[in-house]
């Protein structure tokens, strides 16, 4: 059997050149394991002061070639808890598992969260770990203007009701409603609500040389053809490779991290996935952002005779906090044919969201969330007869203790322990979701659908919102990384993806975890290096 088909793959993997056989004679400024959202926020930082930087990414290069179904089924899985109480190997601990990370395929929703997110302690009295982030929404501001401006974020946030302060930031013209998104634009008015363009990292016009989004192709799920949608790769990770400064190789698994003194880490101890060599990567400064879920499988893996239980883990805090955001598709149907839509299921997959029930009054202890567009994709297309409209409600778990990554006592192909994510929703989690699914069904029947259903996600696999589980905090007791995402006890390790968050917010939060990178590249870049 050939790799490819080995791994899942319909056309074989591209992971460019190996490291040079010398690789480990070398020390980089920093060592960048993962290159998504965060690793390449983060890296942007670095380079762009004049540091060199090392990326370490598991995945392949993609393609027009390399579909979205193909990433999904090469990555390995990890364990979750089922509804009968039982262990399966069907958990997604990735958003995806390439070069860009889960950019590539997202549907660029890039929401800023909402200032109360950053303390929603009030909100939730009965969290038994702090829900407070170590900052509030004016620390982060800068930095997400900082991120907008690079990506381009087709945006209105006049018309977003529940908006946080954007000063002098500026935006691209919003995307025009879809057929869908005006069908609930005009259902949403009608019930009082206060619909408003779904902010997107997608070009509307010519943006620092990527065309503008032309809405003739696929989007979430697939590649841009056009370059219009900011991935990590076009924006940020091609400009820097082109100007130097930056060395990534692709194929490489991170298995463990190692020290020689009890206060630093000294090399990435890597695996070529392919080849299975074994590479060590050394640099004065690690910074880790391999997703929520694989980050702190990461630590807990690199444990060592200085910590038993994993780096950082001193106060047992490593993968504990796991959340995922409790969330639900409701789709609807309404009069006409699909197949007189304008090319169906394609361009951006969301045009109109509502903040109105972000705090509600009514929802289980005055928390609601946040409800949008979500057109099918690729996995999910309807026959042509059908017209319908889906929408998604998101808000934000319940940080607890027992809700944590952890490592299975089996190993996969490469000898790696399995990742285990244990999860239970908090009860008061599934009441709001059951509120704001109520929410969604009264939206789809004011904007004319008829057989309202719910269509069944299952967000505790995960795969797309993961946070938590390297919690930042001033208190090592209840974090394991303090607000600028360095590890408490280690003076050059740094978790920077959405492990950091205590608590995940009620909106994507791909932008956020942008934001964050950016702000702690920084403040490395300025002040250590």
């Amino acid at each position: 059997m050939r790799l490819d088909q080995y791994l899942g793959f319909s056309t074989a993997p591209d992971y460019g050149p190996p490291p040079p056989d010398d690789v480990s004679s070398r020390v980089w400024d920093v060592c960048i394991i993962g290159s998504g959202a965060a690793g390449s926020s983060f890296a942007h930082e670095i380079v762009s002061a004049g540091h060199s930087v090392v990326m370490l990414e598991q995945g392949p290069f993609v393609d027009q070639n390399l579909s979205y179904a193909d990433v999904v089924k090469q990555a390995e899985a990890a364990y979750v808890r089922l509804y009968s109480g039982c262990w399966g190997l069907i958990g997604f601990p990735w958003t995806s598992c390439n070069v860009g990370g889960g950019t590539v395929y997202y549907g660029a929703a890039s929401f800023r969260y909402r200032e109360v997110d950053f303390d929603v302690s009030e909100y939730f009295p009965h969290a038994e770990l702090p829900v407070a982030w170590p900052y509030d929404y004016t620390e982060l501001a800068p930095y997400y203007e900082h991120i907008e401006t690079l990506l381009g974020i087709a945006a209105d946030p006049s018309r977003d009701p529940t908006a946080p302060p954007w000063g002098s930031a500026s935006y691209l013209p919003p995307i025009e409603p879809s057929r869908a998104g005006q069908l609930l634009t005009d259902g949403g008015r009608s019930l009082g609500l206060r619909p408003f363009p779904t902010p997107l990292a997608i070009a509307t016009v010519p943006y620092r040389g990527r065309e503008a989004c032309d809405k003739e192709s696929p989007c979430i799920e697939h590649q841009c053809q056009r370059r219009a949608k900011a991935d990590a790769v076009t924006v940020l990770l091609q400009p820097m490779l082109l100007g130097g400064g930056l060395d990534l190789f692709a194929g490489l698994r991170v298995v463990r991290l190692e020290r020689d003194t009890p206060s630093t880490v000294a090399r990435a101890v890597a695996v070529h996935v392919a080849t299975q060599q074994r590479y060590e990567i050394r640099a004065r400064y690690f910074v880790v952002a391999c997703s929520a879920i694989e980050s702190a499988a990461l630590l807990l893996r690199s444990a060592d005779e200085h910590a038993p239980t994993g780096l950082g883990n001193e106060n047992d805090m490593v993968g504990r906090g796991l959340c995922f955001k409790a969330s639900e598709w409701v789709l609807g149907w309404y009069e006409g044919s699909q197949r007189s839509e304008p090319r169906p299921n394609h361009g951006p997959f969301s045009t109109v969201a509502f903040t109105d029930y972000y705090l509600d009054s009514a929802a289980p202890g005055g928390m609601g969330g946040l409800i949008y567009e979500a057109s099918v994709g690729s996995r999910h297309h309807l026959s042509g007869d059908e017209a319908s409209v889906r929408i998604e409600c998101i808000l934000g778990d319940t940080p607890s203790r027992e809700n944590r990554v952890q490592l299975a006592p089996d190993r996969d192909a490469l000898g790696v322990p399995r990742t285990v994510m244990d999860y239970t929703p908090h009860p008061r989690d599934q009441a709001r979701l059951e509120h704001m699914i109520g929410r969604c069904e009264e939206l789809l029947r004011a904007s004319g659908c008829r057989n309202v259903r719910r269509s069944g996600k299952d967000y505790r696999l995960g795969g797309t919102h993961l946070h938590g589980t390297c919690r930042g905090g001033h208190d090592a007791k209840t974090s394991v990384v303090d607000p600028w995402s360095r590890v408490h006890t280690l003076d050059n390790l740094y978790v920077v993806d959405g492990a950091f968050m205590p608590y995940p917010g009620g909106a994507n939060p791909t932008l956020t975890i942008q934001a964050h990178a950016h702000r702690a590249g920084r403040k490395l870049a300025q002040s250590r290096l």
